[in-house]
């Protein structure tokens, strides 16, 4: 059976993470809009390069910055945040959706009164060898699989289809990166962040509908990912391309939406399961490379055949 994940008195004492989210920067002087991957802990700001990287690009404590909603920056509503004693700008943030930002000041400003947090650290446990979903099953089986939704998450999440699905995607990943490490990594990753799902489910603190949330931007990724691989050879480059720029944006949102749900009950090793998790594929460059590598086209045809399995499956 798999065995219990535990935690050192030093963590479970950490301030949780309040919310993740990517949201588009421009540094100052500088001409793009970068999506950053972007962390609210304590009364701390931090944001990263992507949602794998270790260490942050920046960061601020939020009680000595002055936050600023509808700041126009060319054409674009932002809001900004700003060091209270010489006004020096830190961070110029965008959302394409305006109750997004709005969503995001209110948290930034809600967390001013917090004391300060260091950025957290992304500490990775030893990768657990031989059969894990088969040691995951037994565990979910011998403890509480017993209400309606308990079951269909056993039958969904760690059915045959799903441990053809997580194979493949670990057997690209490693092929693709040459790291086996990370393959093995994204597979008990993935694994152990449902298992906690399900457990939290199980006492009650969440419920099956919370999750439909991240379940729709999901599906249309995992659809699109589909029509692409049908199209291969056929549809024009450019036109290929953004739509794996759509797919990359898909998987975010849905990453976005998972991670603050369970945000107020995992620690911060365990938020960023979900990161790496979703990391690992959640890059149109990534997804670009494998959809042309002809040594990993039949396990990325297994991944397909299961993601359509996947999107034909409902929660009711």
């Amino acid at each position: 059976m798999i065995e219990e994940e535990t935690s050192s008195s030093e963590e479970q004492k950490d301030v949780k993470i309040s919310r993740v989210g990517y949201i588009k920067m421009k540094r100052p002087g500088g001409k793009k809009w970068k999506a950053t991957h972007c962390v609210l802990i304590g009364g701390s700001f931090y944001w990263y390069k992507t949602a794998n990287s270790v260490d942050p690009i920046g960061g601020c404590d939020l009680n000595v910055c002055k936050i600023e909603n509808n700041v126009t920056v060319g054409d674009k509503v932002c809001f900004s945040i700003s060091n209270s004693e010489d006004n020096g700008e830190l961070f110029v943030g965008y959302l394409t959706s305006e109750t997004a930002r709005e969503s995001w000041v209110n948290s930034l400003e809600k967390n001013k009164e917090l004391s300060p947090h260091p950025y957290p650290v992304r500490e990775e446990g030893k990768t657990k060898k031989k059969n894990l979903i088969n040691r995951t099953k037994n565990k979910l089986v011998s403890t509480t699989a017993t209400s309606t939704f308990g079951k269909k998450v056993m039958k969904t999440i760690l059915n045959e289809e799903t441990a053809t699905l997580l194979d493949a995607l670990k057997k690209i990943v490693k092929k693709e990166s040459g790291n086996t490490k990370r393959g093995e990594d994204l597979e008990r990753n993935i694994i152990k962040i449902a298992v906690k799902s399900y457990m939290l489910i199980e006492e009650g603190k969440l419920n099956g509908e919370d999750f439909l949330k991240a379940d729709a931007p999901l599906r249309e990724a995992f659809e699109l990912l589909s029509k692409c691989y049908n199209q291969r050879g056929r549809a024009k480059q450019e036109a290929f391309e953004n739509a794996l720029q759509k797919v990359e944006t898909l998987l975010r949102q849905s990453e976005e939406i998972f991670t603050n749900i369970l945000a107020p009950y995992l620690t911060t090793r365990n938020i960023y399961r979900v990161s790496s998790a979703f990391g690992s594929i959640a890059d149109a460059k990534f997804l670009l490379r494998v959809f042309f590598d002809n040594e990993l086209d039949e396990d990325l045809g297994k991944l397909i055949e299961a993601m359509d399995y996947y999107t034909q499956f409902h929660f009711n």
